[in-house]
């Protein structure tokens, strides 16, 4: 199949034409815009209309002033836009691809480089991290936070170990909920497949009030699909043949979250937060094929959390918090194994076999922030982090890491046009040893409007325990027939994966490495009855010492599914990203670019069984490059609005994705209460699965009803 390259065509143009727009039609008797609290009296930018940024530096900062490239995506815009999964939203964000891999898992990533494990993001809601510590992903189902309660998504598009750590590698996804003092009263949204995908359903309720000094909110959140609809067989020697087979690949999540803010003094607050998710994920059997599995695997599990946050601000130019929270995740999954032949002559057997794991989490952080001037700002602080898990099949027992942290960031105003922004972290760590991760940033205030930023920054990612020390194997359990019973049941047999393995011993790992150097310019134009907005980065990253190879037992250490990780692979991605706003009021208008070459250096061991370019492949399966995205939101009369918004990735393996959704509502209001009715729409634009090719719909046309109540 030929694949056209329409990004530059489509939106290449829309952002020039805007820019000449700009241009032809500033408005320069517009007031200047509001400066920031503590900013210095002859601050140039104007800011009233930028919006504040709190997760680059973990200063609130106007983003002419950030240190770094920041995507802000409002809750409310991303509902209007009629945006059903939380993954999908990060179409929006230049540079970002999304996928799904497995059996319907999906995966975000920020310049490609993985798939099945997302091992280079860091996902935070508010401020706790979603990365699971001992297989080093991110389960983008099972996160525990419904649409209707983010109240914006901030992604910084680059490296932020310095204010977030290590695995803060590539970038920084920071998820803010809505605060129980906005969300009084009862609300209830429901959304349900009609078409295509006609197994989707998602339902939301929530109750909120104050008593007394405490604002409050209680909600229960399902989410449910069948998954795709059909993945193509294989013969007996694996090629893929044109016989369609059902995927047996849905889920069904259920989730209760509290919410609360107590005002305890004029001074103090404290915030709590704790809720529970439960799991159950349908595995297709095509994914265990090694087992020859006799059973369909399904997934169930139970995840809790909770967090306490205590604001303590005596006066408005020094202000600390301290945040301790504490969250579990459990897993359990059992196969019923077919094992033809585990030694020559010997009879078949069938057996149980598991992946279940554990994992918890305990949090501390201590942060303060000090304006010591109007140019002069500084945060600074330190935590604690403890991961436990355990996995008789993946660790054969349990383990844990520990993490102690110091970070801080400056930003001082050298001159009214220029700010420069200096931070960084020390960690030490109880299995990568200690490191420090810098990051340094100016700021050049061209005029009121325009600002040129240049970003140095260096960050690390760790081996996280299944890569660095696993101890991989299977335990039977239920052995049939009875005659194997007494020899096998209950012992681990079969591949395995250890330190010790004399067939496919583990190398010992280092830590990633990546050094990024970007140049941004950032612009805002008043027009009459209208604010353009404009972002274009320029950047240059140079990933080091990256750990490719596969993960998975395979019979045969030369199979496929052979272990192999090492350090073996640099990589150079270098290339654009686009992002600009229109917004004339009634009309609003948004478009994304986004430009990715890569270059990669093998430097693994030659005696590698594979040719080296497959570990080079391997690191760049998510790159895609080109890929972004316009949108057109309209508002008419008598409260109806409509939205209108294109996707597309391409290059991304061999494969093109293009996607074209709209939402239709019509909105009542009364008073005390709305009712909301809308139709969402999604058109496939080609039959290309985006990444993975079992990822199959039947159907092109795609239609959902929505319903909400507010009172």
């Amino acid at each position: 199949m030929a694949h056209h390259r329409p990004a530059p065509l489509v939106v290449l143009p829309l952002f020039f034409t805007l820019a000449a727009n700009v241009s032809l039609a500033r408005d320069e008797s517009q007031s200047s815009y509001h400066e920031l609290p503590g900013a210095p009296e002859m601050a140039a930018p104007e800011t009233g209309d930028l919006p504040q940024v709190l997760t680059a530096s973990r200063l609130r900062q106007s983003k002419a002033n950030t240190p770094g490239t920041v995507t802000i995506l409002e809750g409310e815009f991303i509902r209007d836009l009629g945006i059903l999964n939380l993954w999908d939203v990060f179409r929006l964000v230049p540079g970002m691809t999304v996928g799904y891999v497995g059996s319907n898992d999906p995966v975000v990533s920020y310049h490609g480089t993985v798939a099945v494990e997302q091992r280079r993001l860091q996902v935070l809601v508010d401020g706790r991290s979603y990365y699971n510590a001992s297989l080093a992903d991110m389960d983008w189902t099972n996160l525990p936070v419904p649409l209707d309660e983010v109240e914006r998504i901030e992604v910084t598009r680059g490296p932020n170990a310095a204010s977030y750590g290590a695995n803060s590698f590539l970038a920084v996804i920071n998820i803010i909920t809505r605060s129980p003092s906005d969300t009084h009263g009862v609300e209830l949204r429901g959304s349900e497949g009609l078409r295509g995908d006609d197994g989707f359903g998602h339902y939301y309720g929530s109750i909120g009030s104050r008593n007394g000094p405490l604002d409050w909110r209680l909600s229960l959140n399902q989410r449910r699909s069948d998954g795709f609809d059909f993945r193509y067989a294989r013969d007996d020697t694996g090629s893929r043949t044109d016989e369609k087979v059902d995927n047996y690949d849905g889920y069904d999540t259920l989730s209760l979250n509290y919410a609360g803010e107590l005002e305890l003094s004029a001074a103090d607050t404290l915030d709590m937060e704790m809720g529970y998710h439960d799991v159950h994920e349908e595995e297709d059997p095509a994914l265990y094929s090694n087992f020859n599995p006799q059973n369909k695997p399904t997934t169930s599990g139970e995840d809790w959390h909770a967090s306490l946050k205590w604001h303590h601000e005596p006066a408005t130019d020094r202000f600390f918090h301290f945040q301790l929270y504490y969250q579990t995740r459990e897993r359990r999954r059992t196969i019923r194994a077919r094992v033809d032949e585990l030694v020559p002559d010997a009879p078949a057997f069938e057996a149980d076999v598991n992946e279940d794991l554990e994992e918890e989490r305990v949090h501390a952080e201590f942060q303060q922030t000090h304006i010591l001037s109007p140019a002069l700002r500084i945060v600074y602080g330190a935590s604690y982090r403890e991961d436990r898990y355990e996995s008789d099949t993946f660790f054969n027992g349990e383990g844990e890491t520990n993490r102690s942290r110091v970070f801080s960031n400056i930003e001082y105003s050298l001159t009214p046009w220029l700010v420069a922004n200096v931070g960084g972290m020390w960690e030490e760590d109880s299995l990568g040893g200690d490191f420090f991760s810098p990051r340094g940033a100016a700021n050049i205030h061209l005029s009121q409007n325009q600002t040129l930023r240049f970003v140095v920054s260096k960050a690390h990612r760790l081996p996280d325990p299944f890569e660095s020390s696993p101890n991989w194997q299977y335990r039977a359990a239920n052995v049939s027939p009875d005659a194997l019973a007494e020899l096998i049941e209950g012992e681990r047999a079969g591949p395995s994966v250890t330190p010790s393995s004399p067939d496919n011993p583990i190398q010992p790992l280092e830590e990633e490495t990546i050094l990024s150097r970007e140049l941004s310019y950032l612009i805002q134009q008043r027009l009459r009855g209208g604010l353009f907005q404009a972002e274009v980065k320029l950047f240059r990253d140079s990933l080091t010492n990256l750990i490719a190879g596969q993960t998975n037992l395979g019979d045969d250490p030369d199979d496929e599914q052979r272990w192999d990780l090492d350090n073996s692979v640099d990589l150079t991605q270098k290339g654009f990203e686009l992002e600009g706003s229109l917004n004339l009021g009634d009309n609003f208008f948004r478009a994304t670019y986004a430009y990715l070459d890569t270059d990669g250096t093998y430097k693994g061991s030659p005696n590698q069984a594979r040719d080296p370019q497959f570990y080079l492949t391997l690191e760049q399966r998510m790159n895609a490059r080109h890929s972004g995205s316009a949108t057109w939101l309209r508002r008419f009369g008598g409260n109806t609005s409509a939205a209108f918004t294109y996707y597309f990735t391409d290059e991304i393996r061999t494969n093109h994705f293009e996607r074209l959704d709209t939402r239709l509502a019509r909105s009542w209001h009364f008073e005390q209460s709305l009712v909301e009715l809308a139709a969402i729409y999604r058109h496939y634009l080609t039959d290309d699965p985006l990444y993975r090719e079992d990822n199959n719909w039947a159907d092109r046309n795609h239609f959902f009803a929505e319903a909400r109540i507010r009172f």
